[in-house]
């Protein structure tokens, strides 16, 4: 499962489809690891709004915050009071242009990179929470959904992170949207490519482009 990110600049309004309130500028790196802020898309009455949450989902109630999850299996989203009502009211969106996996292989893991056609940017799901750390103060945070894996990319992990298309977004982040109509969305059959890249990704200090470098051909569906 991917425990790192590659987002690159790109118009958000383009690609979501419609205008955005953006109150911050969208936070980008080649290398993007968790317990740190990223842009996230969420909706506000009739607005959408990319603002900043940090990257581990802590509730109000968690008092041992370095176990604050970064990645949250689809499977528990209804059975686990943790997730439930995040679930319910407090959907969010996360914009990338790819994420990094690593395959066993027989001697050693090997990282790949999961990208669009050309790099294209596309939408990751997730769940934002709220922690109070003083009156009148909070911080939010969110984590990421993870769905098994589809047939092609289950050669090389078990399970991703769960992507959503352009037709998909709005009933995501609808805090109306029933439940029955989301569970649906639960799977991984967005269209996805894949490359290897150098162990330079072990290294979340290693933020330059050369990270997200193919050092092997691209692999794509067939």
């Amino acid at each position: 499962m991917s425990g790192r990110l590659i987002i690159t600049p790109f118009n958000i309004e383009l690609e979501a489809g419609r205008p955005v309130t953006q109150m911050a500028d969208l936070i980008t790196g080649f290398n993007l690891a968790p317990s740190q802020p990223l842009s996230i898309l969420r909706q506000f009455g009739e607005s959408w709004t990319l603002d900043q949450a940090f990257w581990s989902f802590t509730p109000a109630w968690m008092k041992q915050l370095h176990q604050a999850p970064y990645i949250i299996r689809s499977e528990r989203l209804e059975s686990s009071p943790m997730f439930k009502e995040s679930w319910q009211q407090r959907r969010c969106l996360l914009p990338v242009t790819g994420y990094y996996i690593w395959a066993q292989l027989k001697r050693q893991k090997q990282p790949f990179a999961v990208r669009r056609p050309h790099n294209r940017p596309f939408f990751l799901a997730g769940l934002w929470t709220r922690y109070p750390v003083a009156p009148g103060r909070h911080y939010d945070s969110f984590g990421l959904i993870s769905v098994a894996a589809d047939p092609w990319l289950g050669k090389l992990t078990e399970r991703l992170p769960l992507a959503l298309d352009s037709q998909q977004l709005a009933a995501w982040l609808d805090p109306q949207t029933p439940l029955a109509q989301l569970r649906p969305l639960l799977t991984s059959d967005y269209p996805l490519e894949c490359y290897p890249v150098s162990d330079l990704v072990k290294d979340p200090a290693n933020q330059s482009s050369q990270v997200a470098s193919p050092i092997a051909e691209r692999r794509r569906p067939s």
